[in-house]
């Protein structure tokens, strides 16, 4: 395999899969500039980087005690290791969750035409329009591939999940109606609570975090993490 760098590692979470002991590779960089994303160093590429033979070494030494690995970002579609990476852990037979923002369906359906994904969790930022793609993720965001990347996902995955995180300021209650219907009041969709915490737009750190409470009562029988 050729030399790939990685922008972080966690050699063990119980809160990036549920349900799974996973180890938590890290791409650097990304194609969004979402002002109240918590991973501006990876998205600003600005982490040290980790030659990726180190992290394999590392999983295959633990592989008997993790149930899998979840490769996220930044955006891991954009990575140059992501199919080498991915082939390697389908060698060694130990699940992937996959995590992206869904902008680069081409990419997205040849990992999961490949089998190389067993869980993929997608943000679904914002209304599928260009205004309020735009506003949420801080860049021209074009739509249909969005919606290709849904479809893709719905069609090709064993598992999966659509996430929004709810910014107040940034969304309306109305927004989030309109992406539940965009998704198809799909089971899968999950609100995700903005916490004002290492935003990438340091002035979203002055903005209340979102009242779980609140949204749980707005969207019965919608799951609200945080």
């Amino acid at each position: 395999m050729k030399r790939y760098t990685a922008g972080g590692y966690l050699p063990a979470s119980f809160l990036d899969w549920d349900g799974h002991v996973s180890a938590v590779v890290f791409t650097s960089g990304c194609n969004f500039r979402c002002p109240w994303c918590h991973n501006s160093e990876l998205v600003l590429q600005q982490t040290d980087p980790i030659e990726l033979n180190i992290i394999i070494d590392d999983i295959c030494r633990r592989i008997n005690f993790l149930d899998g690995v979840v490769l996220t970002g930044g955006e891991p579609c954009l990575w140059d290791g992501l199919f080498d990476f991915l082939r390697m852990m389908k060698e060694l037979k130990i699940s992937v969750k996959l995590d992206t923002n869904g902008s680069m369906p081409d990419i997205l359906g040849k990992v999961l035409e490949e089998g190389l994904a067993d869980n993929v969790a997608m943000d679904v930022k914002a209304p599928l329009n260009k205004v309020a793609l735009k506003r949420v993720t801080g860049v021209d965001v074009d739509p249909e591939k969005i919606k290709r990347s849904i479809d893709i996902i719905k069609r090709s995955v064993p598992a999966y999940e659509f996430r929004t995180t709810f910014i107040d300021g940034l969304l309306t209650i109305e927004d989030m109606n309109e992406i539940r219907k965009e998704l198809g009041d799909d089971a899968h969709w999950i609100i995700q609570v903005f916490r004002p915490v290492n935003c990438l737009d340091p002035s979203y750190c002055a903005f209340p975090a979102a009242d779980a409470e609140k949204l749980r009562e707005k969207f019965l029988g919608i799951k609200v993490r945080g």
